[in-house]
């Protein structure tokens, strides 16, 4: 049965993302009229971003806590920003943490949309699957434990751009913390991520750029 949820949880997230994501430049090619030019800016169009955390665990097993465990995490996102301060995308975790014999393993699968409160700074929100399985070394033949469906983050980001060449878009170092809940019948969770993001924006076209003459004409020609 969790093995099923599972199963449709993940198919039913990774076709939300497609269908995001893929309609978006759909959209603007369909109705080129209606795209608002866009005064340009490092944190523009599609993102790739690479994270590594962090990670502190607290579960809870049947209403009893099993105390505060620390280990490494692995981010994933991808997406676009919809606006000028919107965006939407998809974001994968992997992470473990451990306190002597017992382990946690988090893996989260979810849609991700963002909002720029002020300029590079940035609210995260998602929801999609959440897995969490806990394991003992002193009982190797004991049956899996955790909890496996929904999952829900918060986050806060900012991006740094040290390199200033390029109008739109660029490589960004991004600061990250996120809280994720991990719900459960059984076992529940919460996982705090502490860490650095390596982030690669796209940018946008010059067409979708309120660029003055000169500067517009200078892009064309590199």
């Amino acid at each position: 049965m969790k093995r099923k949820r599972l199963i449709n949880s993940l198919f039913a997230a990774v076709i939300a993302a497609a269908v995001v994501l893929g309609a978006a430049p759909v959209a603007r090619a369909d109705a080129p009229e209606a795209i608002v030019l866009e005064k340009p800016r490092h944190r523009q169009g599609y993102y790739l971003a690479l994270g590594n955390y962090a990670l502190v665990t607290q579960t809870w097993e049947k209403g009893d806590s099993l105390g505060t465990w620390v280990g490494t995490g692995v981010t994933i996102r991808m997406g676009q920003m919809m606006t000028r301060r919107f965006g939407l995308g998809l974001q994968i975790d992997f992470g473990a943490s451990s306190d002597g014999p017992q382990h946690a393993s988090v893996t989260g699968l979810s849609m991700a949309a963002q909002w720029e409160l002020l300029r590079n700074f940035a609210v995260h929100g998602g929801v999609g699957l959440g897995v969490l399985q806990l394991t003992d070394d002193r009982d190797p033949d004991a049956e899996l434990r955790g909890a496996v469906g929904s999952g829900y983050f918060l986050g806060l980001s900012y991006d740094w751009f040290p390199f200033k060449r390029r109008l739109t878009g660029g490589f960004a170092v991004t600061p990250m913390v996120q809280a994720r809940l991990i719900p459960g019948d059984d076992v529940k969770g919460m996982v705090f991520l502490f860490g650095v993001d390596l982030t690669w924006w796209t940018g946008l076209p010059n067409n979708q750029l309120d660029l003055p003459a000169a500067e517009a004409f200078k892009k064309q020609q590199q």
